[in-house]
């Protein structure tokens, strides 16, 4: 009998080493399908925290922009005048044209000018001098602001050879004061008599438009 050849067997050890080639690629795979999703969620989420982060600095710059505005116009609201450059040319447009019918002549403050009576300059009198109305010391001030401290804010003077007009703003109102006496131990004044200077003057007053 021929002697058949016997089938040849392989060795434990390469069988071995092929399955744990095979266990290698499995664990490889797996652990790659594992993490790799977990880190793509990770990369979203962080830059979702970086656009939400960006979101909040929008509104805190827009919050501060408010508050310089309402700043701005709280500051805007504490500088109200109660006199205007305008309203000073139309006094001194009146003035000219009433000292006719009153056969007189008078200057003014009008255009930051300086007047004189009685010995004195005004407005610079107001802030060294005794002030007196009916007899009685008062505070007086040569101002536009609305704030100013005093009981007379005087926004305007007038003078001429007899009389000298103060034009002032007392409790709020426009009042005319006048005087025909000179300073020697202060000046004394009293509400005007003249209707067309009074009406006038208020009549200017509340054209003020910054009020």
């Amino acid at each position: 009998m021929r002697h058949m050849k016997k089938p040849e067997k392989r060795s434990f050890g390469s069988i071995n080493s092929v399955v744990w080639v095979i266990l290698a690629l499995i664990v490889v795979i797996a652990g790659y399908k594992f993490f790799y999703p977990n880190h793509v969620t990770n990369t979203t989420s962080s830059s979702d925290r970086s656009s939400s982060t960006k979101v909040i600095k929008v509104e805190e710059g827009k919050s501060s922009s408010s508050k310089a505005q309402s700043s701005s116009k709280k500051t805007k609201k504490t500088e109200k005048k109660i006199w205007t450059d305008k309203q000073d040319s139309e006094l001194a447009a009146f003035i000219s044209s009433w000292q006719q019918t009153m056969g007189q002549t008078y200057t003014g403050t009008n255009a930051n000018a300086s007047v004189s009576f009685g010995g004195v300059s005004f407005p610079d009198y107001l802030s060294k001098g005794q002030i007196y109305v009916n007899q009685q010391e008062v505070s007086m001030q040569w101002t536009r602001s609305e704030k100013a401290d005093s009981e007379y804010k005087v926004v305007a003077v007038y003078t001429g050879d007899q009389y000298m007009y103060l034009f002032t703003f007392h409790n709020g109102q426009p009042e005319v004061l006048v005087t025909s006496q000179s300073a020697s131990n202060g000046m004394n004044f009293k509400v005007t008599e003249n209707a067309d200077l009074v009406a006038e003057f208020q009549k200017v007053a509340a054209e003020n438009t910054d009020k």
